[in-house]
């Protein structure tokens, strides 16, 4: 079997693009830790996590800079960009993480948030009460709506 024949048999999950990110970043800057990774849908809004492909991770990384990376097709990605300026409000997600993020959607629409997104991110924010990472699904008709990473919990919150 050719490998492109495996990898048409075997999709890369997003976890394992994500992996692929950590490690381009980690091979530059050996700091670099991951803040949050968003995710959209090129085609517009969906119902199906899969058609949530352009990804862009955002890293601490080289004394306190920011490191951004984009993907430019699923699992490849362009040039690292240096920012020498902290990125804010959101704490460091330990890596590597176990939910992936199509059980972080299948928990969505168990919770009967069954609507389109038209956008997905990955972070912790730093705010009160937020004890874990999560996914952040932007609901067309229902503001953000959060899955916990750790417990798997749904929580709408507002837009505004």
């Amino acid at each position: 079997m050719s490998q492109g024949d495996a990898n048409d048999q075997i999709p890369l999950s997003f976890l394992g693009m994500a992996n692929i990110a950590v490690r381009l970043v980690r091979e530059k800057y050996q700091d670099a830790e991951l803040y949050e990774g968003d995710g959209i849908s090129p085609g517009g809004p969906t119902t199906k996590v899969q058609d949530v492909n352009s990804w862009r991770f955002v890293f601490r990384a080289g004394g306190g800079g920011t490191a951004i990376i984009k993907s430019t097709v699923w699992g490849e990605f362009g040039p690292i960009q240096y920012i020498a300026e902290p990125w804010l409000e959101d704490r460091v997600i330990p890596w590597p993480i176990e939910m992936d993020i199509t059980q972080a959607d299948n928990l969505l629409k168990q919770a009967g948030y069954t609507g389109p997104y038209s956008s997905v991110t990955l972070r912790w924010p730093l705010y009160p009460g937020m004890n874990q990472p999560f996914y952040i699904f932007q609901m067309e008709n229902e503001g953000f709506v959060f899955v916990g990473v750790y417990d798997g919990s749904v929580n709408r919150e507002s837009a505004a």
